[in-house]
């Protein structure tokens, strides 16, 4: 990924950075006699992969997946079986449902079926919509006479009766109350082990650093406490923050951190340096808003989004003036659209490099795409459409070769910020690079070519692209003398392999500062040290 030096047969590792970078001649005479060699017989090292947004502990305690089921009644079968291995005072979790697959969305009635004497929830698969039983709305008091909050919305029956299926985090705000707690990992003790067996997974797939993208107080003491360094992973935080509130409260932390050895907002294991917010919708859940109208559905635009223009611009100017790197999410062009105007008027004339974030940026246009160039946005779009792609054909063929513009973006010189979104799409980066390249969904169908990218420039964007997203790329992303020692040894070489066979790439090792943190041979000798 150092375009100054695209291929080199060795490096020289000394104090977690590399020392060295070259021909193993060159490499050889700088390490002198005492060095430890290791002889990686020819296999492929890359940078470690950096996953720019994704959502480490979105997956509840005891949920399990539902994207196998392909009806109604196999989804309600596997959560009747699930509640009988559970304790019978807590939730009935499920997470990934597809309405696509199985028919329709489901209902308060379906999930009465589970259990009427306990709450039962099933995540959509976008992460912004859920269905719950009777009992859960009941417990929280929610009727045809209840106001849906801002932001977020119950669908209601003929009668203006909820039907079970909320969207949106406003919504779930209202259905957790005091007798029916938040089944999602709430306390300190859940998130530190959360967080570390994620970090052994991350590993396992090549993963060395990481974005979460939506980072509420709570968890970000979890995080403090946690350690990054001692799990080898590097995280960067985006804050959950809708004032300017959180975002003095974060220049205070940093203040405080730096007489701790912290600075830039953290140090070279934990960052935070963004604000998170949540401005428009979902794409895969078929609520974002558009310019023009949802396909086949010619009076529907989605749903409005979270805030006014005026609103969300001194929101912006807000995180701006503070010296803080706005995350905007934003799947649809109308969203976008408001995103940018917010952003142009934040900057005015600061030349500053704010590199300001459009998470998701799903549906965009040529006049969208230039105005990020013009201001410098950090592009992060989806890259699942692998597993997702049926769910985009609400936006219609027409739209396709407009949606998660990674081509596009190399065309524009946008930075572009890989990532998976996990649990939205699946964690493997490898996954995610197949799904970039083809464009091809899990059943076969292409969606959108004129935006699928090369391998190197998946590569770059789950390496480079990343670091630069969280102001990194002078420290990682590449190996370059100088930088930190994070890298991966993988099976086989991702630029001489069939596109469609990319996700069967292994993970062999995986090293973060120059210490190994993932060996599949498990000290079996395949690999010589």
């Amino acid at each position: 990924m150092d375009s100054s030096m695209p291929e080199a047969d060795a490096f020289l590792i000394v104090d977690g950075h590399f020392a060295a970078v070259g021909t193993r001649e060159e490499v050889s005479a700088l390490a002198g006699d005492t060095a430890t060699y290791i002889d990686l017989q020819g296999l492929t090292v890359l940078p470690g992969f950096n996953d720019a947004h994704l959502h480490p502990l979105l997956i509840p305690p005891g949920a399990i997946s539902l994207a196998s089921a392909n009806n109604v009644d196999q989804l309600v079968s596997a959560l009747s079986s699930h509640a009988q291995a559970m304790p019978k005072s807590t939730w009935v979790l499920g997470f990934e449902y597809d309405d696509q697959a199985i028919g329709r969305h489901l209902n308060r009635r379906d999930l009465d079926r589970v259990s009427t004497a306990r709450p039962v929830l099933a995540w959509h698969a976008s992460g912004h919509l859920a269905a719950v039983n009777s009992l859960a709305l009941r417990t929280a008091g929610l009727d045809k006479d209840f106001v849906d909050p801002v932001g977020g919305f119950f669908y209601r029956d003929k009668a203006g009766q909820p039907t079970g299926l909320i969207s949106e985090r406003p919504a779930f705000e209202v259905l957790f109350v005091n007798d029916q707690p938040s089944p999602m990992v709430s306390d300190l003790s859940g998130a530190l082990s959360g967080l570390e067996l994620f970090a052994e997974r991350a590993h396992s797939l090549g993963i060395t650093s990481v974005t979460d993208a939506l980072v509420p107080p709570e968890l970000a003491l979890a995080y403090w406490l946690w350690s990054p360094e001692d799990s080898g992973l590097r995280v960067n935080l985006i804050l959950d923050g809708d004032s300017l509130t959180t975002a003095k409260r974060l220049i205070r932390a940093n203040d405080i951190t730096s007489r701790a050895g912290f600075n830039a907002f953290g140090n070279a294991w934990l960052r935070a340096r963004s604000i998170k917010i949540f401005h428009g919708h979902s794409l895969s859940g078929r609520t974002t808003r558009l310019h023009t109208a949802y396909e086949g559905r010619p009076d529907y635009f989605g749903v409005d989004p979270q805030r006014s223009q005026a609103e969300l611009d001194a929101l912006v100017l807000d995180i701006h003036n503070a010296g803080i790197q706005a995350a905007i999410h934003a799947n649809g062009d109308y969203e976008i659209d408001m995103a940018l105007n917010a952003i142009e008027k934040a900057i005015g004339r600061d030349q500053r490099d704010h590199r300001h974030r459009i998470e998701h940026g799903s549906v965009v246009n040529s006049d969208i795409l230039q105005r990020m160039a013009d201001l410098n946005i950090v592009y992060a779009p989806h890259s699942y459409i692998y597993e997702k792609g049926p769910m985009i054909d609400a936006y219609g063929a027409h739209r396709w070769n407009w949606m998660f513009a990674n081509a596009s973006s190399f065309e524009y010189g946008i930075p572009n910020a890989a990532n998976s979104d996990f649990p939205i799409s699946g964690l493997s980066p490898m996954l995610r690079i197949q799904s970039l390249v083809t464009r091809k969904s899990r059943g076969g169908k292409i969606y959108g070519p004129q935006q699928r990218i090369s391998v190197e420039q998946a590569l770059y964007a789950y390496t480079m692209g990343s670091a630069f997203a969280s102001f990194e790329d002078k420290s990682k992303g590449s190996i370059t003398t100088g930088k930190f020692a994070d890298f991966i040894v993988v099976s086989q070489d991702p630029r001489q392999t069939a596109p469609e066979l990319l996700s069967k790439i292994e993970v062999q090792q995986t090293y973060v500062a120059g210490i190994k943190r993932f060996d599949r041979y498990d000290g079996n000798g395949s690999i010589n040290e």
